[in-house]
């Protein structure tokens, strides 16, 4: 551990399969003092025995959290990190992680599932209803946008290009009737820029050693639009 280093996070669990439990520790340096952005992750998993494995993870970000859950249905947990990006985006950041040999083998990262969850949205009619189409479950969602469209310039008066954004928020999640965790995601539908929130693509990941899996995906409306 380094000098400037805090603890970020301490979670206790079986996470290698041997039906003891390990203490999982995350270590991470402020970019400056007071501040939430962490760099430097670092990852110790201290044994019963008194052994401890180090590793230097690739992620940074800001409100870095540490979870562990079963995923993958082995009856151990999976180590799941999950963060921020900040500015006007603000993206969610991701490292699940499972424990193999004494190594960590990345499972899945936010990449992987803005791969999987590539929804596009645009306008359908002059009354400036969006229709949204997510081509990996062949769900097709409907929602109505703020003001009409321009009849002569075929775009809303207020004119904006409506998109999907990359994935915004991943919390694990996990049913009455399952005994292993999913992940929930949320991507913003957005108009003029991130504040003019549309709506949200809602999607249920259950992840597996090969590609993550699409459960269930919705579209979640507000009052105003």
């Amino acid at each position: 551990m380094q000098s400037d280093q805090t603890v970020i996070s301490i979670q206790y669990g079986d996470v290698d399969g041997d039906y003891n439990c390990e203490k999982v520790v995350l270590f991470g340096t402020p970019y400056s003092p007071g501040q939430s952005y962490i760099q430097q992750l670092e990852l110790l998993i201290h044994y019963m025995d008194d052994r401890k494995l180090r590793f230097q993870l690739d992620l940074t970000g800001y409100d870095i959290h540490l979870f562990l859950g079963d995923f993958l249905k082995t009856n151990h947990s999976q180590i799941l990190i999950t963060g921020r990006t900040g500015g006007s985006g603000d993206y969610a950041v991701a490292r699940l992680y499972n424990l193999e040999n004494n190594r960590l083998k990345l499972i899945l990262d936010e990449e992987d599932l803005s791969r999987k969850l590539t929804c596009q949205v645009g306008y359908i009619n002059m009354n400036g209803a969006l229709g949204v189409t997510c081509p990996a479950t062949g769900q097709t969602f409907m929602l109505e946008s703020r003001g009409h469209l321009n009849l002569y310039a075929g775009m809303r008066q207020d004119p904006i290009q409506p998109m999907i954004t990359a994935v915004n928020t991943i919390y694990p999640i996990q049913q009455p009737y399952e005994n292993y965790y999913s992940l929930q995601i949320q991507q913003r539908i957005i108009g003029v820029n991130n504040a003019d929130l549309l709506g949200l693509i809602q999607s249920v990941i259950q992840v597996t050693q090969e590609a993550p899996m699409i459960k269930s995906q919705a579209l979640v409306k507000f009052p105003n639009t």
